[in-house]
């Protein structure tokens, strides 16, 4: 990762495209939260594919990111035609924030990302649906609890030998993968909800530019420390996640 002042690569789509699936009639925030991080990545281009009502609200929020909305209140095997085909036009694709823990949703995100072999970031509700070492060429972002189901329902060795990587959010921060594991120096000391979301945005924002599963990691790790650093320097213990949001673009991350 490096800070630089550089106006982003080339032509549009150089920078990445992510496709963004998650949301449920519970939980809009999170995917919300998780597709304006990787906006504000540095990424070309972030769409939302989430339950219509879900859609609508984003829509409402934001006008930077383009949403294609779902029938239903949840994610289901209905989607799966709609979502693998936008999927052939994106870079990376970032599953399970907001989908919720639905049998139907558990299905579909597994169907998903076993039958879709580009790179992916895996977080929330979807590392709760994973089993059987069914995932190859993610990120995965659980917090300690989604690690032990993590564990209880994958080998994890063979998990890391199919090129993923798992970011640990913890203190400190540590990063799986088959090469090596990695404690990084890094405080996450960033107790609000939504600030999972973000780091899980910023990994698929980082991955779609770089295409390095590693290194995407422990960049948006390091990010979310800072600009959590910031936010609550400006507002201490009052501070929310979606404060986090407008600090990325001051670090002016490039590749």
């Amino acid at each position: 990762m490096k800070v630089s002042k550089n106006t982003p690569r080339g032509q549009k789509g150089e920078n990445g495209r992510v496709l963004v699936v998650g949301g449920s009639k519970e939980y809009s925030g999170s995917v919300y939260l998780a597709a304006m991080a990787a906006a504000r990545s540095g990424a070309d281009s972030v769409m939302v594919m989430a339950p219509e009502k879900v859609a609508w609200a984003i829509n409402a929020l934001s006008p930077d990111l383009v949403t294609k909305k779902l029938k239903g209140r949840y994610l289901n095997a209905s989607h799966r035609a709609e979502i693998l085909h936008q999927l052939e036009t994106a870079d990376v694709l970032l599953i399970g924030n907001g989908a919720g823990v639905k049998p139907q949703t558990a299905r579909l995100i597994c169907s998903i990302v076993k039958t879709w072999q580009g790179l992916k970031v895996v977080d929330a509700d979807a590392i709760k649906a994973l089993k059987d070492n069914l995932v190859q060429n993610a990120i995965l972002t659980p917090n300690p609890n989604e690690y032990r189901l993590l564990q209880e329902h994958n080998n994890l060795p063979a998990l890391l030998e199919k090129n993923n990587v798992i970011l640990l959010k913890g203190r400190p921060v540590k990063v799986l993968s088959y090469e090596e594991t990695t404690l990084k120096n890094i405080d996450l000391c960033l107790t609000k909800a939504g600030i999972g979301d973000i780091i899980a945005g910023l990994a698929a924002g980082f991955l779609a530019q770089s295409k390095n599963l590693r290194q995407s990691a422990i960049d948006a790790s390091r990010t979310v420390s800072e600009i959590g650093a910031r936010a609550i320097k400006k507002r201490g213990r009052f501070y929310m996640a979606s404060d986090l949001l407008g600090e990325v673009e001051k670090l002016k991350v490039t590749y």
